[in-house]
């Protein structure tokens, strides 16, 4: 009869503990990481300008507001102006650039560049070349007024020639664009 143990026998038998260690060891689930902290950004009052069309619609009225910006970041300031912006003026000088309860317009910012994305529904107000200069050189001139270069507007988060059919869409805007 053949000896049971032998050191070949023991050293497989040291490999398969050693084997079935390692695999109870790998399978074995990765402790879970802790989420980190919420940490909410504060809300803080900002004063901005904002422009708005005058009784005429051929010029702008300036208004001085306070608004809550939650941030600092020029993405947040901006879509906070562009919030107050749709309200409309509150000190009764000048006129609403579109309707009571429009949607706001999003914008995103990218260096100096300040991208607009006017909704849809703008394209079916009764406008006519004033009135959609008005829209436009409004929010041109409320987001300039504080920092960037220019403004390009999308419509519908589309590249569009045009709002109303009478402003050049296709190209941004500068403060130049729309004075006085």
């Amino acid at each position: 009869m053949r000896r049971l143990i032998t050191p070949f026998n023991l050293l497989g038998l040291l490999l398969l503990v050693a084997t079935l260690a390692v695999r109870e060891w790998v399978s074995r689930p990765s402790a879970s990481p802790s989420p980190p902290p919420l940490q909410l950004e504060l809300v803080q009052p900002l004063a901005l300008t904002l422009y708005f069309s005058n009784d005429k619609v051929d010029g702008f009225v300036k208004e001085d507001r306070t608004v809550p910006v939650e941030g600092k970041s020029s993405g947040k300031i901006a879509q906070a102006a562009l919030v107050a912006w749709a309200r409309g003026p509150l000190k009764g000088k000048g006129l609403r650039d579109v309707p009571q309860g429009s949607q706001v317009p999003d914008v995103w910012v990218r260096g100096a560049h300040f991208y607009v994305n006017l909704p849809t529904s703008y394209t079916q107000l009764n406008y006519g070349v004033s009135g959609e200069r008005m829209v436009i050189c409004s929010l041109t001139r409320t987001l300039l007024e504080q920092s960037g270069k220019d403004v390009l507007f999308l419509v519908g988060a589309q590249s569009s020639p045009t709002l109303l059919g009478h402003m050049d869409l296709t190209r941004p805007y500068t403060k130049a664009d729309c004075a006085d």
